[in-house]
């Protein structure tokens, strides 16, 4: 059978009851896919993985990196002829028809009744089930009902026959209801489907009491364990589904043809209202002050003592909190030092951890959830003394971070061309990343959001408003591991060009940095950076909140001064 890392809404983070390819394989990374045999199981992942497939699994499975090997081709190579199961709600359609058009008829892929994981796993986690939380217009920007009149108008402009849109997408769901939830760790959402009605009706499969505390016009409820009753009264074509997310088995109870679309909510929520950007810049200078003050604790204790990879995180979580705006981590924090840096998602676990090896590098790439706003952001630090291939490497990522942020370009720009530009200072020196340069970031909602991205396959155009992240990097397996990432909203000036506007205000390490692979430009936008982080943050820290802001300030204006 094939058993996928995601749940019923396709989410990158999934609920403990449904991590059952971690049960199963022992991989917890965040995308990939298995296939068990009755006499072989192979596992499937992205670049980003292929060292933690390694050191996670136990013998018995075979690790594949994709691209370069496919779920669809060895399905052909070693299960021609055979009935292959899957769970019909972690499957999403689209997902389906393209494993069916890719082995032709060769395999058969058969939903099941029931999921053969489940019945061997002996302490599952209860479901979640949190109450929605009301979100602020102060931080959206547009009220619920502007938001579902402008989904059904573009519904109607491109599919004027159809009557009702699945949402299958829980943030897409928040976004549009103007509220937020806690039935994840790092992502503000309640697990739920519904259903948009063409007369503004919102039906959601879901107890009625876990909405309670949201304004309940327009809304309506109906029972989440029977998905086809509220979908039964629409008929052939009138029925909109998003392939990408919505389950193969809900796709099963409409009656006829669903309309396959991406769903206007995706598109809606990715273009960030002047409220949000706004949110955007508050919340990352919260972060920013955090940011600060862990850093200067961690420069101060390396020296000192051992710091352990799980003490990173706990102390992150620690200078967040003393915030009232924060919320939880926006996911799992990463922090790798020496070879673990090398693992593109690295996550210590207690007991399992290392302590920062000296005179090497710490990747630490973390982020939060705040009112309003979401951030994300790595740093790579040097503890003791770095060699000098690390910072040859360091200065060239640098650069090609430089690129994005300094990039001026016209409307109509693709990830793909971004990320080309990104990449041109590292593969002049002969280096180059297994991921892409930069997703999109929701407000208060998942850390990874579509529809655009800056990556080698990302088609889309990129648009004024976005917020994407620009992390360039570099690995070398069992050496270091570097990224240096930011989050920039796209603007738009007086002559109708687009460019990149940092959102991140917190110091590059300067240690990491040879002056001398810099040009001018490069070296200008640098300094200027760090000036204005400098300007931004200092009188913040002048508040005085722990009684270590000094000592930490004093750290700031030294990590911000010109390169020599």
């Amino acid at each position: 059978m094939i058993i996928p890392r995601g749940d019923a809404f396709s989410g990158e983070e999934v609920p403990a009851a449904d991590e059952r390819l971690a049960f199963i394989s022992g991989f917890t990374g965040s995308a990939g896919i298995a296939v068990v045999m009755a006499d072989q199981a192979v596992l499937f992942s992205d670049g980003r993985y292929t060292i933690q497939m390694e050191t996670e699994t136990g013998p018995e499975w075979q690790c594949l990196t994709q691209p370069k090997a496919s779920l669809s081709d060895w399905l052909l190579n070693h299960a021609a002829g055979k009935v292959i199961g899957f769970d019909a709600w972690l499957i999403p359609v689209g997902q389906r028809e393209r494993l069916e058009k890719a082995v032709d008829g060769q395999v058969s892929l058969t939903p099941l009744d029931a999921n053969p994981v489940d019945r061997i796993w002996p302490d599952k986690p209860p479901r979640p089930l949190s109450r929605a939380i009301p979100y602020s217009i102060e931080y959206a920007g547009m009220t619920r009902n502007e938001k579902i009149t402008a989904c059904i108008d573009r519904i109607q402009a491109s599919h004027p026959d159809v009557r009702a849109m699945m949402i299958s997408d829980p943030a897409g769901l928040a976004w549009l209801l103007n509220a937020r939830g806690r039935d994840l760790n790092h992502t503000p959402v309640v697990l739920a489907f519904a259903v948009l009605s063409r007369d503004g009706t919102v039906t959601i499969l879901a107890d009625p009491e876990r909405f309670a505390d949201i304004d309940a016009s327009g809304l309506a409820f109906a029972d989440p364990a029977e998905p086809g009753a509220c979908l039964s009264q629409y008929g052939e074509g009138e029925v909109m589904i998003d392939p990408s997310t919505c389950p193969t088995a809900i796709e099963g109870m409409v009656k006829g043809s669903a309309i396959h679309a991406e769903s206007p909510i995706t598109a809606l929520k990715a273009i960030k209202t002047g409220a949000e950007l706004k949110a955007f810049d508050h919340a990352h200078r919260i972060d920013a002050v955090a940011m600060v003050r862990f850093l200067h604790w961690l420069d101060k204790t390396l020296p000192e003592r051992p710091v352990r990879e799980v003490e990173v995180d706990q102390k992150l979580i620690e200078f967040r909190s003393l915030s009232d705006e924060f919320i939880s981590p926006s996911f799992a924090t990463i922090c790798g030092g020496g070879g673990n840096g090398a693992i593109v998602h690295y996550r210590a676990v207690e007991g399992k951890d290392q302590p920062i090896p000296m005179d090497s590098l710490c990747l630490i790439d973390s982020g939060g959830q705040y009112l309003g706003a979401t951030t994300d952001i790595t740093r790579t630090i040097a503890a003791g003394t770095p060699s000098a291939e690390m910072i040859h490497a360091f200065t060239h990522v640098l650069k090609a971070h430089i690129a994005l942020a300094r990039c001026r370009f016209p409307e109509g720009t693709n990830g793909i061309q971004l990320d080309a530009i990104t990449r041109a200072p590292l593969w002049q020196a002969g280096l180059d990343f297994a991921h892409g340069t930069g997703h999109g970031v929701g407000c208060s909602l998942s850390v990874h959001e579509g529809p655009a991205s800056i990556s080698k396959r990302s088609t889309r155009a990129i648009e004024a408003g976005m917020v994407l992240s620009n992390e360039p990097g570099f690995y070398q397996p069992g050496g270091f591991g570097i990224r240096i990432e930011n989050l920039i909203a796209i603007q738009r000036d007086d002559s109708g060009m687009l460019y990149a506007e940092n959102l991140t205000f917190v110091p590059i390490d300067r240690r990491l940095i040879r002056a001398d692979l810099l040009d001018g430009d490069e070296r200008s936008w640098l300094d200027a950076y760090h000036r204005r982080v400098r300007d931004e943050i200092a009188p913040l820290l002048k508040a005085r909140v722990l009684s270590d802001d000094d000592a930490a300030l004093s750290w700031l204006i030294e990590a911000t001064e010109p390169l020599a």
